[in-house]
């Protein structure tokens, strides 16, 4: 096993237990977050914070067993995961308080194995390459955390829907269903937040990012067609 499988390894490891713990903290929110408000960040609404920490930790560890496997995953599918890690490690330090300090700590540990788990420059080949799609599900995460605090339940679940979907947007392999999530990512929770600032302009901000990026290959391809073809001064030694 090469040094770059054991470091993906190793990221897969502790997003595994930072997601699992992620988990376990969200049912503590939901079930009990009132009565221990000094550990779940005095939340008005922990049960509706805890199920969403759920739905987000279920997320590292799925993206924790896609680095499961003995070889490295090819640099786009790995930062995807990475990218699985890194965002729920930060969400939900504003979702159950001091409970989430010690996953999201390893979850965001684990990101980094994760980014870490490959030659630099084939990392850094596949992020100028995919920083537009990258920055739709940044924002998609925005969206989320905006809906954290958002009121009702129905603009709460309008905001998390819509931050899921623009996460996955720009990865979606047809073009026609991009636009679908894009469009679900991006109008609901604008439409019911619309006397606000910041909804309205990351829904704007997501729309036309997300819009560029249609005729790129959000999976991560066309990187992978690059990364098959050897450099050029290769190219040429070989001839």
């Amino acid at each position: 096993m090469n040094k770059w499988s054991r470091t993906q390894r190793t990221a897969a490891v502790l997003g595994l237990i930072g997601g699992s713990l992620g988990v376990i903290v969200g049912l503590i929110q939901a079930i009990v977050g009132a009565d221990i408000p000094n550990w779940t960040g005095h939340k008005a609404d922990p049960i509706a914070l805890g199920l969403l920490t759920v739905l987000v930790s279920s997320i590292s560890v799925l993206s924790a067993m896609a680095l499961r496997g003995k070889p490295a995953l090819p640099p786009p599918r790995r930062l995807a995961a990475a990218l699985g890690l890194l965002v729920p490690g930060s969400l939900c330090f504003s979702t159950t308080g001091v409970l989430w300090y010690l996953p999201g700590a390893i979850l965001l540990v684990a990101g980094v194995y994760a980014v870490a788990g490959g030659q630099a420059h084939r990392t850094r080949q596949v992020i100028a390459t995919t920083w537009l799609p990258a920055l739709v599900s940044v924002l998609g995460g925005f969206e989320i955390l905006m809906a954290v605090s958002a009121g009702p339940w129905m603009t709460m679940a309008a905001g998390v829907v819509g931050g899921v979907a623009l996460i996955a947007a720009p990865w979606a392999p047809a073009v026609g269903l991009r636009i679908g999530l894009l469009l679900l990512g991006v109008v609901p929770f604008a439409v019911l937040t619309w006397w606000s600032v910041a909804s309205p302009i990351v829904a704007v901000l997501a729309l036309a990012v997300g819009l560029t990026t249609l005729r790129r290959r959000g999976s991560g391809a066309a990187v992978e067609r690059t990364m098959a073809t050897p450099p050029r001064n290769l190219q040429g030694s070989a001839r």
